[in-house]
């Protein structure tokens, strides 16, 4: 797989505010979809039922650039921008056809289940410098 995950998602009146343009927050939701389903592509398929750790968003930068629409088809793109011991960042975006709409940056941190960082496990390690290694 290279550095570069796509995932569609059409967008439904649910995902909208009055005026039919997506609400801001949905964009994160939008995000982290992608990024589950990334995982899933990639044959991690334990990482929703782990018992001993567990990813949460440490740091989350979105840069808003044009709205998204009531029945839009939008893809959402995962890419591994760099890994540490116990986190990693992705770079997001969103894109209706080659029309970039909004695009983001976001590291996720490892927790332990007393909440404390711990190393990220070797399975999903892997998968992540496998990843930067097509950079």
């Amino acid at each position: 797989m290279a550095n570069k995950f796509e995932f569609q998602i059409r967008v439904y009146i649910e995902d909208t505010d009055a005026g039919g343009i997506v609400y801001h927050a949905n964009h994160i939701r939008f995000m982290e979809r992608a990024r589950t389903e990334w995982l899933r592509a990639s044959g991690i398929d334990h990482y929703w039922h782990q018992k001993d750790y567990n990813f949460v968003v440490h740091k989350i930068a979105l840069k808003y650039s044009r709205p998204i629409l009531m029945d839009d088809l939008i893809t959402v793109t995962a890419r591994v921008v760099s890994c540490k011991a116990s986190s990693f960042v992705l770079q997001q975006n969103i894109y209706r056809g080659e029309i970039m709409l909004a695009s983001g940056e976001v590291e996720l941190a490892c927790l332990s289940t007393d909440m404390k960082p711990r190393r990220i496990p070797d399975e999903i390690r892997d998968l992540i410098l496998r990843e930067l290694a097509h950079e």
